[in-house]
């Protein structure tokens, strides 16, 4: 006890009579003394002590988990196949200063990567520009343009401004029209394919082409018996979150918790983001935390994978609670924070060839503009694979510009230029999954219980519920870790 006060008195502080005999008499003296000292006061009371001896007991103790003795996952006889694409992920590549310049490269690189898309697109009419219009009257043709703005006519058409880069123009969709429907899905910064007639003043549209995914596209298995496990928004350091739960799934993963032809199969883990809780996040979060320092949060979290059997391969994309920057696209979390050796850090969003199988790892913060801004999705925080499918089909991970923080490289990491087999994502804490043209889409909801924010949101989380993948069949099952122990849903 003595040497605890000593330590106290060295860094200035005054210890009170009552707080002297609080720190001869509690077990966890040491470590209260450990933290108070990362927050110095200058007089310590009994009511300081009590207040961070409640910290201390909350923060999760490592979980010891041991393989069962009878369990011989196939997984193990496998060496690793994965390849992290490191041209599509901005780590350690960022030069953006934020100059008017950066901006301009930014959307005309994507806007020349969609187009190259929509350009590939089967059409019997002849491609033009803003410019060449003016020479196609009573021609019916294609153009390739970005939507800028959007608006009902009096007559109950609708009015849509658009622009390349050569000029502006000004494109009617008639209400009578097909793809009328269709136009309402229209959001700013949308690049698409209008085919009509052109007039004098406007480019009257019969059919609207998003970039989209090919439509004869079959999905792709591997050639070996492993599984990918997909995780994300564990927020570790919350006090919301379940680590009861998750140390089931430890054990599972240890051929504990029934299904083991299921858990051997356990190749890879791959976490789409919001790792840890984080620091200063949104405002009074530290009211939330059980860890309130970010690299014991990280700590944490790396004392969990370490229960984890040696064979299995982590793959760790940030999100926006985890120590990066905030804007997209986000590079990986550094190596001073994750040091486990079966760890592999990638930037949000990533790509990831895993068994032959290519995995597009995003945390999904867009999620909420698209949900806002394209309609017919009221439903999307129930059913995230709806705004999944909308990003998909405009192959940009954030379309709107704006509503989500971007850096302006002059690469825009968000395009989607590539046809994923598998786009995993996070952030709306709420499972789902879906098959699209070939595409895997994938949302791996969440270890935390339902937060105060989500309650007022009227948000409704779907914790503990895990899919994971047998890749040599595609077929996801879907593991509920909520009630103790691995249950199918």
């Amino acid at each position: 006890m003595q040497e605890e006060i000593c330590r106290l008195n060295a860094a200035g502080m005054r210890v009170s009579v009552q707080a002297e005999e609080w720190l001869s008499s509690h077990p966890n003296a040491k470590a209260v003394v450990d933290k108070l000292l990362e927050k110095p006061v200058m007089f310590v009371t009994p009511e300081t002590l009590d207040e961070l001896a409640a910290e201390a007991d909350k923060i999760p103790e490592p979980i010891e988990v041991s393989r069962a003795l009878s369990f011989h996952p196939a997984a193990k006889d496998f060496e690793p196949r994965f390849r992290i694409i490191d041209s599509k992920d901005v780590s350690g590549k960022s030069r953006c200063t934020g100059t008017l310049d950066d901006f301009v490269a930014h959307f005309r690189d994507r806007f020349e990567r969609e187009r190259k898309m929509l350009k590939a697109r089967v059409t019997a009419n002849p491609i033009v520009t803003t410019k060449t219009l003016k020479g196609s009257i009573n021609s019916t043709v294609r153009l390739v343009a970005m939507v800028t703005e959007k608006r009902p006519t009096k007559k109950g058409n609708l009015l849509i401004f658009a622009e390349d880069e050569e000029g502006t123009t000004k494109i009617v969709v008639p209400s009578n029209e097909k793809c009328f429907e269709q136009s309402k899905s229209l959001i700013p910064d949308d690049i698409v394919a209008f085919d009509g007639k052109v007039t004098t003043d406007f480019l009257i549209a019969n059919a609207i082409t998003w970039p989209d995914m090919p439509v004869m596209r079959e999905q792709k298995t591997s050639e070996r018996d492993v599984a990918v496990m997909y995780l994300s928004d564990t927020h570790v350091g919350s006090k919301n979150f379940l680590e009861k739960e998750f140390s089931h799934l430890l054990s599972w993963l240890n051929g504990r918790e029934g299904r083991e032809d299921l858990a051997g199969k356990v190749k890879y883990i791959e976490i789409a983001g919001d790792v840890v809780d984080g620091i200063g996040i949104y405002p009074s979060q530290e009211k939330e935390l059980s860890i309130k320092d970010i690299y014991k949060q990280y700590q944490t979290f790396c004392e969990l994978i370490s229960q984890l059997p040696d064979y299995i391969t982590v793959i760790v994309s940030p999100g926006n609670h985890d120590a990066v920057r905030r804007a997209e696209p986000q590079p990986c979390i550094p190596e001073d924070l994750i040091k486990q050796n079966n760890i592999r850090s990638i930037g949000s969003p990533s790509y990831v060839d895993i068994e032959g199988l290519r995995h597009l790892v995003y945390h999904g913060t867009s999620l909420d503009s698209v949900i806002s801004n394209v309609g017919g999705l009221n439903d999307g925080y129930m059913k995230p694979e709806k705004p999944m499918l909308e990003i998909l089909k405009r192959r940009h991970l954030s379309p709107v510009y704006g509503d989500n923080l971007i850096v302006p490289e002059k690469r825009d990491y968000m395009v989607i230029d590539d046809e994923p087999d598998v786009v995993h994502m996070g952030h709306v804490h709420r499972n789902a999954q879906m098959l699209y043209r070939g595409t895997t889409l994938i949302n791996s909801g969440t270890f935390q219980s339902r937060t105060s924010y989500q309650i007022k949101l009227g948000h409704v989380p779907t914790p503990c519920l895990v899919p994971v993948m047998e890749l040599a069949t595609g077929k996801i099952s879907h593991l509920d870790f909520s009630g103790g122990v691995a249950t199918q849903k």
